[in-house]
């Protein structure tokens, strides 16, 4: 089993971990530009970067160093044929001409419908896009700190494509060395047939606009109204030829502040931030209030009461007159003790992996990297998962604990694996490079049973060897009759008590949605979520608490699993949103888009589902065992 971390270790991390450390540049000093996917918000399907005819790098191998999270996510980095020396400027550097054909004519045309943005990277940087505009009848350097740069536009029935790149890198300077704090790219189309537009008169005269003032636009703002190169554009055709330019641009900006503006809530978006935190914390008090009016005056009385009464009448009422049935087994317990293992341990792994990213463990530069940390973290908490089953399983007196802890290490993962099987193959038929080849899914799927699979069954077996649960009442030998069971007025009440946890994470779930199906935007504030995720266990545990009460209060014993269901319903509210958020924000064309979308909002829906029912239900299994302790057993 070590053996096994030991590759997935040196896979994962057996490179350089970039944008951890700065990095400095004396002046002339070769930087390296990385070319990344092609990404379109309106498809969500990503490309390999040369899926289109660009220039290639001559006499090398395209392909940079990968690590296993960037083959699963299709988010690859690869060589460009750019050469950028520090602080040196360049004006109108021939790359290469390129020389295309029907077939790649046609997937410019298609790419270009769907507005694919190019996406590149220096020194961990992603490619922000510089371009001008007028703004109130003034005229300014305007940047968009967002992922990626058209690759063309269409107008009046004709395709133009951006040929020509002016690169602007800010640096600070130290007095020695100079950083790299900022990356722009500004795409422009220039007519290079004839001659090369980017050597002419007109063409400096553009150029020398950029000592106007800049201003720094966070996406999206619609007051703008773009303008570009006043020169004859570079149609799609068979021949283009692509040129570069390079600036370098002295700034205040030091090293570790350098993502300040990339990162998604930049600015004055946080306070819609703390405004959500605060309707939050104001939404958890008011819950406390009520859970401390039940616990503090009712059980309290109810306890009294029953405790100092010697007549029967008195004490056999509510929720005590069923102290005999509260600890009885559920139905489907197997099962009950499965989804329990694996909330527990999808629990621990966001915990942690929130916490790591808070400190500024992960960093933004290579955000694949978060992908291998969580998943790595999800495999060890396996032992967690196979304890806390076992424990369950073994308290309601089951024998076949082996069967329980082989379905415990394949519940979650095998729902996962059937949802994206059909997710991948739809995607792999696109050509897409978000597809995961097989030979990668049978390494994870080796890890999975390898790794994995061991580690829930040595948490289970030693789970199982613990001694038994100990319940403060004893359950009889013949199940009491329920007078007044659960209806469907009564599910419905628990699925809209379930719309509490999600309130409390819905602020910050616009900000994270976007940050995933909007590819120009970055997410990086994980101090939100880790405060909103812990709203969110209070909230839960609640909210489950609160509904459970009052089912007890009916003499109805069969809490187990409506503890789960009420706040577990949250996921659901969470697939309704994705479904408007769809239709609000996205609306695909494609049935693969559609297929790639809503797979992955399942899996997330219930995943949280998962997790915010766990929570409800051990918070419950404590506050039970807690007041029929407190009660005189006969």
């Amino acid at each position: 089993m070590l053996a096994f971390l030991t590759i997935l270790l040196a896979w994962g991390y057996g490179f350089n971990i970039p944008g951890i450390l700065p990095r400095d540049y004396p002046e002339g000093h070769h930087i390296e530009i990385q070319v990344r996917e092609l990404h379109s918000t309106e498809t969500q399907l990503p490309f390999d970067y040369y899926y289109l005819n660009f220039c290639k790098p001559e006499g090398m191998n395209v392909a940079a160093n990968e690590n296993i999270a960037e083959i699963l996510t299709g988010d690859q980095r690869e060589k460009s044929p750019y050469f950028i020396e520090m602080n040196i400027e360049k004006i109108c550097v021939k790359v290469c001409d390129k020389k295309n054909n029907k077939e790649q004519i046609a997937n410019f045309k298609w790419m270009i419908d769907n507005n694919y943005y190019a996406s590149w990277v220096l020194d961990g940087l992603p490619s922000g896009l510089r371009k001008f505009a007028k703004f109130e009848r003034n005229e300014y350097k305007v940047s968009f700190y967002q992922d990626g740069f058209p690759i063309g536009y269409r107008l009046k029935g004709k395709y133009y494509v951006f040929n020509h790149a002016n690169i602007f890198v800010k640096v600070y300077f130290d007095g020695e060395n100079w950083r790299i704090v900022g990356f722009l790219v500004e795409p422009l189309s220039l007519n290079n047939d004839a001659s090369m537009s980017c050597l002419s008169e007109n063409f400096s005269r553009y150029i020398n606009i950029t000592k106007m003032k800049q201003e720094i636009i966070l996406p999206p703002d619609e007051m703008i109204e773009s303008m570009n190169y006043e020169g004859l554009p570079q149609e799609l055709q068979k021949e283009i030829v692509y040129t570069y330019s390079t600036f370098f641009e002295k700034s205040d900006i030091k090293w570790a502040s350098r993502w300040d503006m990339y990162t998604y809530g930049a600015g004055s978006k946080t306070d819609v931030h703390w405004l959500s935190i605060i309707n939050s914390f104001a939404l958890v008090l008011f819950l406390s209030s009520i859970i401390a009016h039940i616990l503090c005056r009712t059980i309290r009385n109810d306890i009294s009461n029953y405790n100092d009464s010697t007549e029967l009448e008195i004490r056999e009422t509510g929720w005590k007159q069923i102290r005999g049935e509260i600890f009885r087994r559920p139905a489907y317990a197997n099962l009950f003790c499965m989804i329990i293992g694996s909330g527990v341990q999808l629990i621990c792994t966001s915990f942690v992996g929130l916490g790591c990213a808070y400190i500024g463990f992960l960093s933004p530069s290579y955000r694949e990297i978060f992908l291998i940390f969580t998943f790595i973290m999800y495999m060890l908490f396996g032992t967690v998962s196979g304890y806390v089953s076992a424990r369950f399983y073994k308290m309601f007196e089951l024998k076949r604990w082996k069967i329980n802890i082989l379905g415990t290490a394949l519940l979650y993962p095998g729902v996962c694996i059937v949802v994206f099987i059909p997710i991948n193959a739809c995607v792999m038929s696109e050509e897409s490079s978000a597809a995961v080849p097989f030979t990668a899914m049978f390494f994870w799927l080796f890890l999975w049973f390898g790794i994995f699979g061991s580690l829930v069954y040595l948490g289970g077996g030693y789970g199982n060897l613990k001694d038994t649960i100990s319940n403060p009442c004893k359950v009889n030998k013949i199940p009491r009759p329920i007078s007044f069971p659960v209806n469907l007025r009564m599910h419905f009440v628990y699925f809209l008590a379930g719309s509490l946890p999600f309130g409390c994470m819905f602020m910050e779930l616009s900000y994270v949605m976007k940050s995933m199906w909007h590819h120009t935007l970055f997410y990086y504030l994980f101090g939100f979520s880790l405060l909103c995720y812990i709203v969110l266990i209070i909230t839960s545990a609640e909210v489950s608490i609160l509904m459970t009460y009052l089912l007890l209060c009916r003499e109805d014993y069969r809490w187990w699993w409506i503890s789960v269901e009420v706040a577990g319903s949250s996921g659901i509210y969470f697939f309704i949103y994705a479904f408007g958020y769809y239709y609000a924000e996205l609306n695909f064309s494609r049935i693969s888009s559609f297929v790639f979308y809503f797979g992955y909002m399942f899996l997330a829906s219930a995943t949280f589902s998962v997790i915010t029912g766990t929570i409800g239900f051990l918070a419950t299994f404590v506050f039970i065992r807690t007041i029929y302790s407190l009660i005189k057993s006969d």
